[in-house]
């Protein structure tokens, strides 16, 4: 005899499954290979040796060749394979599970799922559902499902990842920042091409010059970088990078520091990385000291000596006098040596024997390295002599007034 509670269960199942059973014409293809694929079967009246061909739940349409299918069942017929079984299910724990795993090997996703939180509800510590639903036992929590972990850790679910609210927030400001630098980068397209017109040039020389907004930052610099853009132009917009927050367009300033060939721009670049603080510039010059072209190796002692950067003592030591080598074609058969090129003793300048090539070593005396080594240490002079500055930098070892630590 059915009491109260019984009836009240089964209504509550019946109600449950009333949205997972889905009636609508379709077929299970079972593979040989042990898989299965549900779709609407296409070409039910196919010959033998045809292909079946079907569109899955996806709406995307497959062929199957004959061989790996190995029988077609209708939807219909799981469905009622399945309700009779869920009529003779006993509202139990084991009922469930038993009739939850029938359904993970027939493929009902949805009513498996019904099952496993069915028996949650009659047994919350059991395990076996807990983890076919997807939960993990965590010492700080019991069971949780990975989303509950990871909202209990103060993640937030956004464009299909975890992610922390700090995260979120500066992906939002890249985002706005991108969306920003597009807009300048049009903008100062049409403000420099204006700039020609006796109508608009004025106008649109005043608006670049009025710029204040950190996010034209980037396309300030690309036009500054860009040596086929007029001079004047290129100065306009340094003048605003330098109207800007500190930090603006660093690297590019760097980079004409050392390799623009208007030295009125250069000295310019040096002077607002000097008003940024120069920090970031020092360690680009220290290494642009070795740099095979000495003209580099002299702009770079430039930069360090506006920079004040007495932590590069050594480094420009090492640069007082450097050494090239360029090779040049030469003719086949000759043989022959070369002198010059000074250096500290002098020497051979170059060596070439029965080669097609020559190799010309050229050792160069840079004024500018000394010259920022007088700047950044008064009243001390030992000229292009290495081996004494070295001497003397090693007994000013501790002195306050070097910073000897590590330039990277």
């Amino acid at each position: 005899m059915l009491t109260r509670k019984h009836l009240f269960g089964a209504l509550s199942l019946a109600c449950g499954l009333f949205a997972l059973i889905d009636s609508a014409s379709a077929e299970v293809f079972l593979l040989r290979s042990g898989g299965r694929v549900e779709g609407q079967w296409l070409n039910p009246q196919r010959a033998v040796t045809d292909n079946y061909l079907l569109r899955n739940l996806a709406g995307v349409q497959i062929s199957l060749a004959g061989p790996q299918v190995q029988r077609v069942l209708a939807t219909s017929d799981v469905q009622k394979q399945y309700e009779d079984l869920l009529h003779k299910m006993p509202q139990t724990v084991t009922g469930h599970w038993q009739l939850a795993q029938w359904c993970r090997d027939a493929g009902l996703t949805q009513q498996r799922k019904f099952h496993l939180e069915e028996i949650l509800k009659l047994d919350t510590n059991h395990e076996e559902a807990r983890l076919a639903l997807g939960y993990g036992k965590f010492a700080t929590g019991g069971w949780m499902t990975p989303d509950e972990f990871m909202l209990r850790q103060g993640y937030v679910k956004y464009h299909g990842a975890w992610k922390l609210p700090q995260e979120i927030e500066l992906a939002a400001r890249e985002r706005e920042f991108e969306l920003a630098d597009k807009q300048w980068r049009k903008q100062l397209k049409i403000w420099i091409g204006n700039l020609d017109s006796e109508k608009r040039g004025a106008d649109a020389a005043q608006s670049i010059q009025g710029i204040r907004d950190p996010a034209a930052a980037n396309a300030l610099a690309d036009i500054l970088a860009d040596e086929k853009n007029p001079i004047d132009v290129r100065q306009m917009c340094l003048d605003v990078i330098g109207k800007l927050p500190p930090g603006m367009a660093t690297s590019q300033l760097i980079q004409l520091a050392l390799h623009d060939s208007n030295e009125n721009l250069r000295e310019r670049c040096l002077a607002e990385l000097r008003r940024q603080g120069g920090h970031l510039a020092i360690p680009v010059f220290v290494k642009a000291l070795t740099n095979k072209d000495n003209k580099v190796v002299r702009r770079a002692a430039v930069g360090l000596q506006v920079l004040g950067a007495t932590s590069a003592t050594k480094p420009l030591i090492d640069a007082l006098v450097t050494t090239h080598k360029t090779v040049k074609q030469g003719n086949p058969g000759q043989m022959g040596a070369s002198f010059g090129g000074g250096g500290d003793n002098g020497g051979l300048g170059g060596l070439s024997m029965g080669s097609k090539t020559q190799v010309i070593i050229d050792h160069q005396k840079n004024d500018e390295v000394l010259s920022a080594l007088l700047s950044l240490h008064p009243g001390v002079n030992h000229s292009y002599d290495k081996e004494k500055w070295r001497q003397w930098l090693m007994s000013q070892k501790g002195s306050a007034v070097l910073d000897f630590r590590r330039v990277e």
